[in-house]
């Protein structure tokens, strides 16, 4: 029986990412960041060492922006399983969910893209330090691994929207995958973890982070439940800072 490769903990970059985070930018304007914590760097560079990051997936865009432009931040990043996996793993999901069914691809050109990108997936995956996930007990070795990072001062991002029915600007549902993290890391390590909100729009290319929420404290005045549903009104609200940025562009444009 073949082993399972560990999962490394990405406590440092290598030639390799920067590479990759080079060539990406080349063809990848670079956001505007608009940051709530006037306390800090623009793009985040400085959020503590233990906290966790929720943001908005927008196609394939969320994760690759964050990833690419935030570089200086230290983190690891939740990720479907089937990603971390072998060729055929990664070429099904990439046919059957990510382009299908999330972006809405037809066919012919899911199938093509799921054949291309498949043979090249394992390297990104590698370079964006992908912790896999998943929706039944092995969700254990995910909160495991999630604990080790933040034990080596690397943060989590993770992508909580339900994208079951296609990525949506206004977000209907979130996964309460990193809330029951947040709780469990609560009970183990007795750290209320800063999760700060992140939202990321195509149209201007704008990256917000906003102000970290404690759960904990949350949890003084709501369920559970409820908790998770001012996390996700949070995210969404930080969509009217774009629309703001947006229309200002718009009356310069005018302007000239």
């Amino acid at each position: 029986m073949k082993k399972k490769k560990k999962i490394k903990i990405k406590e440092k970059e290598n030639i390799g990412d920067y590479l990759i985070r080079g060539i990406a930018r080349i063809f990848k304007r670079k956001p505007k960041f608009i940051n709530l914590n006037e306390d800090m760097a623009l793009d985040g560079r400085d959020l503590p060492k233990k906290c966790m990051m929720i943001g908005n997936h927008n196609g394939a865009g969320g994760p690759f922006s964050f990833r690419t432009f935030m570089w200086r931040k230290r983190f690891m990043t939740w990720g479907a399983h089937q990603m971390c996996e072998n060729y055929k793993s990664r070429r099904h999901y990439l046919y059957n969910v990510f382009y299908t069914q999330k972006l809405g691809w037809k066919k012919p050109k899911a199938k093509f893209m799921s054949w291309f990108f498949g043979f090249f997936s394992k390297i990104i995956y590698k370079h964006a330090a992908i912790i896999p996930t998943y929706t039944d007990q092995r969700l254990i070795k995910t909160f495991k691994i999630s604990i080790e990072c933040l034990e080596k001062d690397v943060s989590l991002f993770i992508f909580p929207e339900d994208s079951t029915n296609g990525y949506k600007e206004q977000i209907e549902v979130f996964w309460g995958g990193f809330v029951r993290f947040s709780q469990t890391y609560f009970r183990q390590k007795g750290i209320d973890l800063p999760i700060y909100t992140c939202y990321y729009a195509k149209k201007p290319k704008t990256i917000v982070i906003g102000k970290p929420m404690y759960l904990q404290e949350l949890l003084k005045e709501n369920t559970m439940d409820e908790a998770l549903e001012i996390y996700r009104n949070y995210m969404n609200s930080l969509q009217e800072y774009t629309i703001v940025q947006k229309n200002e562009k718009k009356k310069k444009v005018k302007a000239h």
